[in-house]
């Protein structure tokens, strides 16, 4: 078996070291099979890292691969350019082993609970040959705490006031941890300067590149064991910077569906689409962007994002209604908030670009 374990980094010279030191307690670094059987190798890629992130990461590896039985390979593969979805590209179809089955990818803030959580994501796909992609359980470190404060308990309890569900048989795809045929994966191209690039992920899986329809329960495995920790936003600031993110990236995938539905054909998948247009103008995406928002007047955020909180709370019974309306309320104006400031930042041209990967990024050769 050959799996390759790409970690995408920014600036995380302050985790890094403990996510790499997590990632050698899974048990795929110490089972007892003979090199010839495993193949194991993590590529590090820090992408317009202004940190130390690089020079922690290769000293920390050479540590850990020294106390590992199976001593597999690694790199740090340094890309100037910042961006998540640019540093997928060169890991999925440049940096990683050509003959690997497997692309494991993962972020370089996070923590691993159970340690056989890598064994279990493979081993779901190996069982479910259906599945392009399996994916875990996201923990916040809060949830965790034995004592919260007043701050964790309502980041908590926030989570739960939104109707999105926890990953199940029809999962969203947590962009922190996941494991994908690397069959799959590279016939897969992201759109430079996309800011949210698992929504998209999920979506070419499940609709085999937007040529048919949508198939979540095939494609994407929800593996309830294989569990991490993330450090969950417990300054106010933070919390509605990374909601803004989350709309923005859901508005921009919105018009990139539309986009994609209209264009591509069994000859002509997302995937060659995409490769396409990033090789022909890396800014593609940026001029999709522009047109679409002109196109939608005033306002371009659905009634989805700040009615979200409500259409939950239908669900529960009356008395739960009652003690949750509170918390909805609350929940709903910090939504409202974020959704004005989201349109703003679209209607300023800010989808893109506000989230520094409008660069000269690095483009494949067509052919």
């Amino acid at each position: 078996m050959n799996i390759n374990i790409g970690v995408l980094a920014y600036n995380e010279a302050a985790l890094i070291a403990q996510t790499l030191s997590s990632l050698f307690q899974q048990s795929i670094f110490q089972l007892e099979q003979p090199l010839s059987q495993l193949t194991l190798e993590i590529i590090v890629i820090p992408n317009g890292c202004t940190d130390e992130t690089a020079a922690i990461a290769e000293a920390t590896l050479k540590e850990c691969v020294e106390r590992s039985p199976h001593q597999p390979r690694y790199r740090i593969c340094d890309v100037e350019q910042r961006g998540k979805s640019n540093a997928w590209n060169l890991y999925v179809h440049e940096f990683s082993d050509p003959a690997a089955e497997y692309l494991i990818l993962m972020d370089a803030d996070i923590q691993f609970l159970n340690p056989c959580t890598l064994h279990d994501l493979v081993e779901a796909l190996q069982q479910n040959p259906e599945a392009w992609i399996s994916v875990g359980l996201p923990v916040k470190d809060v949830a965790l705490k034995s004592h919260k404060s007043l701050i964790d308990r309502l980041s908590v309890a926030i989570s739960k006031s939104a109707p999105e569900p926890l990953p199940t048989e029809n999962s969203m795809i947590c962009g922190q941890l996941y494991c994908s045929r690397a069959k799959a994966l590279r016939a897969i191209w992201m759109p430079i300067g996309l800011p949210v690039e698992d929504g998209f992920l999920r979506a070419v899986a499940c609709t085999e590149g937007f040529t048919m329809p949508e198939n979540s329960h095939q494609r994407v495995k929800f593996v309830k064991s294989a569990t991490h920790v993330f450090a969950a936003y417990t300054h106010v600031a933070s919390l509605l910077n990374h909601e803004k993110r989350l709309i923005i990236g859901s508005v921009i995938n919105a018009f990139l569906y539309d986009y994609l539905w209209k264009n591509c054909h069994s000859e002509q998948t997302a995937g060659s689409l995409i490769r396409l247009r990033n090789y022909q103008d890396p800014n593609w995406l940026n001029y999709l962007l522009q047109e679409a928002v002109a196109k939608q007047g005033w306002w371009v955020i659905s009634p989805d994002f700040y009615l979200r909180r409500w259409r939950g709370l239908r669900s529960y019974p009356m008395a739960k209604k009652i003690l949750r309306l509170p918390l909805v309320i609350v929940a709903s104006l910090a939504d409202w908030l974020v959704c004005v400031q989201a349109n703003s930042a679209l209607k300023r041209g800010e989808g893109i670009g506000y989230w520094g990967t409008k660069q000269q990024a690095k483009v494949h050769k067509i052919g």
